[in-house]
């Protein structure tokens, strides 16, 4: 293929202009928005010294998605899309300036961040399903692993951006100034999503919503279970999302108590583990389709959590930390890509909405399990062997749940067209 050829695959999703409005007001507002996570992950564990506190603020900011996202499956399917974005993206600035309100204030009480982190969580319960059944609609079924993988790009960009940026921030400005920068970048994204066309409209009649609600929510569930082309993928993301994706407790710990640095190790860390993943995504939006192999996805998750239960080997060698958390990021993106994919396009559209849901709460929805884990496992038996416990567990796990569900994972339709 020539470079034009392979330039045109890589960004093809960006012929389409609604999704082109929907990119780049995110991938403004996700730099902010990683601006803030690595602020606030910091001066939570500022005001604690707690590893266990740390990761209980996963609970309260991920927990509303494990609570509420399989009802907003339901919602969404009955209301525009565009205009529940516009609303939870307005929820999203007011609690970024919240934050920095508190912060400039010099409150320290754990609760008034664990109560600002449960709101977020709840608009993220709405948003996430939301965006994600949202982008089918901008690009077709044929663009979408293209549009999934520069969607991935942008987060994973703002993951190098947003920490870099995050600690020079707080090293000569402020902490406060970090979550005043995030409220100011949700202004390009309102933006570009009120220009956008393409309403969403619903795909199910409002009805009786508070009568239909639980019985929606039962099919939706019965039809994922049921459907063994995606389930088998569900269950390996939900070992992966709880067990193998904790970072952003971890890292702010591995920093300052192992590697004994400071602000600016941590986002160099941060953005470490992003750059990998913007070249995972990147990796993706260029060849994932020529990758046909089933157990692709397998690999994946089984080599991330390998190579979490290297660190252990190399704990004072940073050098050799910062080349792990590349990979690791890099696999990571590999892996959320091909599970994104692969259940979009095993998912009948009048389902989508609800399936969505399902993924968002496994994807999202697991945090507070896998945090508070993760700092219990820390608190209990050191900051050390954070990585090396969530990828002990992991690799078991996976490993176990291929060889039960290898004849199902084999059916699996895994690129456009095929059958």
């Amino acid at each position: 293929m020539s470079v034009t050829g392979t330039i045109h695959q890589t960004f093809s999703a960006l012929s389409h202009r609604d999704f082109r409005y929907f990119w780049f007001g995110q991938a403004i507002s996700l730099i902010g928005g990683m601006i803030q996570v690595t602020a606030l992950s910091w001066y939570v564990y500022k005001i604690t010294a707690s590893p266990f506190l740390l990761g209980l603020m996963g609970v309260f900011e991920f927990g509303p998605v494990l609570l509420l996202t399989l009802f907003a499956g339901v919602f969404i399917e009955r209301f525009p899309k565009k205009k529940i974005l516009l609303f939870t993206q307005s929820l999203f600035l007011l609690q970024s300036l919240l934050l920095a309100l508190f912060v400039w204030l010099g409150v320290t009480e754990f609760w008034v961040f664990a109560l600002l982190a449960m709101l977020a969580g709840i608009g993220n319960s709405i948003d996430q399903p939301t965006r994600q059944a949202y982008v089918v609609e901008l690009v077709g079924k044929g663009d979408l692993p293209n549009a999934i993988s520069l969607n991935s790009t942008i987060f994973n960009l703002a993951r190098i951006v947003g920490p870099a940026v995050s600690g020079l921030v707080m090293k000569y400005v402020g902490i406060a100034e970090c979550f005043l920068i995030n409220g100011l970048s949700f202004i390009p994204v309102l933006y570009g999503i009120a220009l956008i066309k393409a309403s969403g409209n619903p795909i199910t009649a409002r009805g009786n919503l508070k009568n239909q609600v639980f019985s929606e929510v039962k099919n939706g569930l019965k039809y994922t279970v049921r459907n063994h082309k995606i389930f088998p993928t569900f269950l390996i993301m939900a070992v992966i999302c709880t067990f193998a994706m904790n970072a952003n407790v971890i890292l702010p710990v591995f920093a300052k108590d192992v590697l004994m640095g400071d602000e600016g190790t941590y986002s160099l860390l941060m953005s470490m583990l992003g750059l990998g993943s913007m070249l995972g995504a990147l990796f993706m939006a260029s060849v994932g389709k020529d990758i046909p192999s089933k157990y692709f996805l397998v690999f994946v998750a089984l080599g991330l959590s390998a190579l979490q239960m290297m660190t252990l080997l190399f704990l004072h060698m940073q050098i050799v930390i910062i080349v792990l958390l590349v990979i690791v990021g890099f696999l990571m993106m590999c892996f959320l890509n091909r599970g994104n994919t692969r259940i979009q396009l095993n998912t009948d559209d009048e389902y989508r909405g609800r399936v969505m849901s399902i993924y968002v709460l496994i994807n999202t929805g697991s945090t507070p399990i896998g945090n508070t884990l993760t700092g219990w496992a820390m608190s209990g038996f050191g900051e050390k062997y954070g990585f090396f416990f969530n990828g002990v567990v992991s690799f078991t796990l996976v490993l176990i749940l291929f060889l039960y569900y290898r004849k199902y994972i084999e059916k699996a339709q895994v690129v456009e067209g095929e059958k």
